[in-house]
């Protein structure tokens, strides 16, 4: 970690922070009360926070060493698979909570900072890869990885002075507020698809709902398929993980991690079958842990194993096929989760089912959802492209070999 700033100096975490361990809850008691328990949950490699993550507790009396307030950083002291690499990873408490009793559960870990160092600093520097990498050197356990808190507060790094610190913190920030806006515009025309799909194929208040017969719960004329007869359906490729590198000139493969995330960082020199190609606008699902799903907004891309690809048939929009399916992957992800293994198969999938509808009734939903999926595709790359650019500067921001007085806050 050569820098060439001289003002930059070799420090170790521990002798700015400490790492406090959370509250061994009780199970019986959630859900209940008006206190909020954070649970390793709200910690996630992509995200600032998972709301998620946050349940409802009830504390009595739980003592104030226990409880974290908006600004606080917070890390996920395990991990259970490396398809949700959370091992050691921030999550920041948002403002939303100021009103509220917070308290960090048994597997998070908090940060108690009284340095000069900021915790808007902080989290960055608790995302770079120099340290992500320490993390992935140290961590201990096989089915389930873990770190100690000594562990933490032994990572070494390079401390830029306080005027450095805060104009990378400002810079990096203005990115990522930049990213959640255009996010938040994202959720808000996915929420219109989704609550018209819910207005004409749950409710069926469709256009002229009025005069239709119903037979069998659902409109008279509409049908039940399997979805193996209005979709093709495609598993991963098994790709030599061996073979994985982090050159982009090479292919891209999508990994389970990868979907939640909504893109890829890893390649293979490995050739395959087009059929396992993925476009934009299809579907693929996580089929182990987490079934994730999701509407893929890349080109180009290959699916690895244990991975499913779904595209709708004929006039199927995909945004239709997508909110079909995912109440249903939500109940297998139930049913299964509490397996020793939790995979989504053969099985699960032949079981899941689709209405189709009149086709003059899809073709307008049809007509409506594209349209909102094409300006749903231009925000994403845009937020994707400020992604890239805050990914790309973090570790040249990191690494004090760059004059920050030609980066400007955007």
């Amino acid at each position: 970690m050569n820098n060439m700033n001289s003002e930059w100096k070799l420090a170790k975490l521990g002798d700015y922070i400490s790492i406090k361990s959370g509250l061994a809850y009780k199970g019986d008691r959630i859900g209940y009360g008006e206190s909020i328990l954070l649970g390793m949950g709200c910690v996630s490699f992509k995200d600032i926070f998972v709301d998620s993550g946050a349940r409802l507790y009830d504390d009595e009396n739980v003592d104030d060493r226990y409880c974290v307030k908006p600004g606080d950083i917070v890390l996920a002291t395990r991990q259970q698979s490396e398809n949700l690499p959370i091992l050691a990873m921030p999550a920041v408490i948002p403002d939303y909570l100021k009103n509220k009793k917070v308290i960090f559960g048994t597997n998070l870990y908090k940060v108690d900072n009284n340095s000069e160092i900021s915790n808007r600093f902080l989290f960055w520097l608790l995302k770079h890869q120099h340290y992500v990498s320490y993390i992935a050197g140290i961590k201990s356990g096989t089915a389930v990885q873990m770190v100690t808190k000594k562990n933490i507060e032994s990572y070494k790094f390079l401390c830029p002075p306080k005027a450095d610190r805060e104009k990378i913190a400002d810079i990096l920030w203005s990115y990522e507020e930049l990213s959640i806006n255009i996010n938040k515009r994202i959720s808000v025309l996915e929420q219109l698809i989704e609550n018209i799909y819910k207005d004409w194929f749950v409710r069926f208040k469709f256009p002229g709902y009025e005069k239709e017969i119903f037979e069998n719960g659902i409109p008279k004329g509409w049908e039940i398929k399997k979805l193996k007869d209005v979709a093709e359906i495609t598993y991963g490729y098994s790709f030599d993980s061996s073979l994985f590198i982090d050159e982009k000139t090479e292919v891209p493969v999508v990994r389970i991690r990868d979907i939640p995330i909504g893109s890829t960082s890893i390649y293979t020199t490995e050739t395959c079958d087009k059929k396992y190609l993925i476009h934009k606008n299809d579907i693929l699902v996580g089929m182990d842990g987490i079934f994730h799903m999701c509407i893929w907004r890349e080109n180009n891309t290959y699916l690895n194993q244990r991975n499913l690809k779904i595209k709708a048939r004929n006039n199927m929009s995909q945004y239709y096929l997508y909110f079909s399916l995912y109440p249903q992957v939500k109940y297998w992800e139930q049913i299964i989760s509490g397996t020793t293994v939790a995979h989504l198969g053969d099985k699960h999938i032949n079981k899941m089912k689709v209405i189709l509808p009149k086709e003059s009734i899809l073709s307008e939903f049809n007509s409506i959802a594209d349209s909102i999926m094409e300006e749903i595709n231009k925000l994403w790359e845009k937020s994707n492209i400020i992604n890239r650019q805050k990914d790309l500067l973090l570790p040249r921001l990191m690494s004090g070999k760059i004059d920050l007085s030609k980066i400007e806050v955007i």
